[in-house]
C-alpha cells in the first residue's frame, strides 16, 4: 500500500473512531435518562445485548454479510464476548453508581493501561509524546467531569471500583479487537458473536432480571432501541472499523471525545451546565487528539507488537 493510500486509510479510521465517540456519548446521555425512569441497570444492560444482536443479525442478512465463522477462531469470539459483556456491565453500573461524567473519565483511563501494559511486555515505548499524552489524558478528562469538586467522589467508592474495572475490560476489549483484525476477521463478524453470545448470556440469567419492574411506555421502548442500535451497534462497528488501522493506544486518547460529546448532549437533553474549567477540559482534550495526529509516529507500538 502507497504512502498516501495508507494514509487515506488512516483518516477514514479516525473519522470512524470520532464518529463512534459521538454516538457513545449521545448513548451515556439516554442511558443515563433511562436510569431516571426507573429502568434498573440489569435490564438495560440485557435489552441493549438482545437489540443489538438482532439488529446485527437483520443487517447481515440484508447485506449478504456471512455470519457463520470458522472453528479456530470460535475460542476468540468467545473471549471477545466475555470482554464485551464485562465492558458493558461495569460502565452501566458505574453510571448507575456515580454518574455519566465520572463514569466516562474512568473508562478512559484506558490508555494508560494499554500503555503500562505495553511497556511490560516491551510493545510500547515511554518517550515524550506518549507521556504528555497520557497526561493531557488525565488532566482533561479530570477537568471536564468535574474531578476538582469533592462531591462528585463521595460516597462513590464502588463506583469508582466498578469504573476502574471497565478501564480494564475496555483496554483489553481494544487489544483483542486489534488482534482480530490481525487474525483476519472482519468488522461484521467481531461485532455480531459477542453481541449474539453476549445476548445468550443475559437470556439464560433471565430468572435474576426483573424484567417486570420496567413500565414498557412507548417513551421507554424507544430509548432501549436507540441504545441498542445507534448506541451500541453502529458505534461498535465503526470502531472496529478504525481498530483496522489505528492502534489501540490511539484509538483509545481519540475515544476521549466520547466524555466530550457526552458532556454536550448532557447539556442539550438535560440542562446539564459547565463551569470554566469543564470547558477547558473539553478543550484540553481536544488539543491532546491533534498532538497525537502530529506525532503518530512517536506513538506506534514497536514491531514486535504485530
Amino acid at each position: 500500500m502507497s504512502d498516501r493510500a495508507t494514509a487515506n486509510a488512516r483518516l477514514i479510521g479516525y473519522t470512524c473512531i470520532v464518529a463512534s465517540a459521538l454516538l457513545f456519548g449521545i448513548a451515556g446521555t439516554v442511558a443515563k435518562m433511562l436510569f431516571v425512569t426507573a429502568m434498573p441497570p440489569l435490564v438495560m444492560i440485557a435489552l441493549r445485548a438482545f437489540v443489538a444482536a438482532g439488529a446485527m443479525a437483520a443487517i447481515m442478512l440484508m447485506l449478504s454479510k456471512p455470519i457463520r465463522v470458522a472453528r479456530a477462531d470460535i475460542p476468540f469470539l468467545l473471549q471477545l464476548g466475555v470482554l464485551l459483556t464485562l465492558v458493558n456491565v461495569t460502565f452501566f453500573y458505574a453510571i448507575a453508581l456515580t454518574n455519566v461524567a465520572l463514569a466516562l473519565m474512568l473508562e478512559y483511563t484506558a490508555p494508560l493501561l494499554i500503555v503500562a501494559a505495553g511497556v511490560v511486555l516491551g510493545t510500547h515505548r515511554l518517550n515524550r509524546p506518549v507521556l504528555l499524552i497520557l497526561a493531557g489524558n488525565i488532566a482533561g478528562c479530570f477537568l471536564l467531569v468535574g474531578g476538582y469538586d469533592a462531591a462528585l467522589w463521595d460516597a462513590n467508592t464502588a463506583g469508582v471500583i466498578v469504573g476502574l474495572l471497565c478501564a480494564a475490560s475496555f483496554a483489553a476489549y481494544n487489544v483483542w479487537c486489534a488482534r482480530g483484525h490481525v487474525r483476519g476477521l472482519n468488522s461484521w463478524t467481531m461485532n455480531f458473536w459477542p453481541f449474539f453470545l453476549s445476548a445468550l448470556f443475559w437470556l439464560v440469567a433471565t430468572p435474576m432480571i426483573d424484567y417486570g419492574s420496567v413500565e414498557p411506555t412507548w417513551e421507554v421502548i424507544g430509548f432501549t432501541f436507540f441504545v441498542g442500535i445507534f448506541g451500541t451497534v453502529a458505534p461498535y462497528w465503526l470502531y472496529l472499523e478504525g481498530l483496522r488501522t489505528i492502534d489501540p493506544f490511539p484509538a483509545t486518547v481519540v475515544g476521549m471525545l466520547d466524555p466530550v460529546f457526552a458532556g454536550l448532549t448532557a447539556y442539550a437533553l438535560l440542562g446539564e451546565s459547565f463551569d470554566p474549567p469543564q470547558i477547558a477540559g473539553m478543550l484540553l482534550v481536544c488539543a491532546v487528539i491533534v498532538y497525537l495526529k502530529r506525532n503518530e509516529a512517536a506513538v506506534r507500538p514497536t514491531p514486535a507488537s504485530s
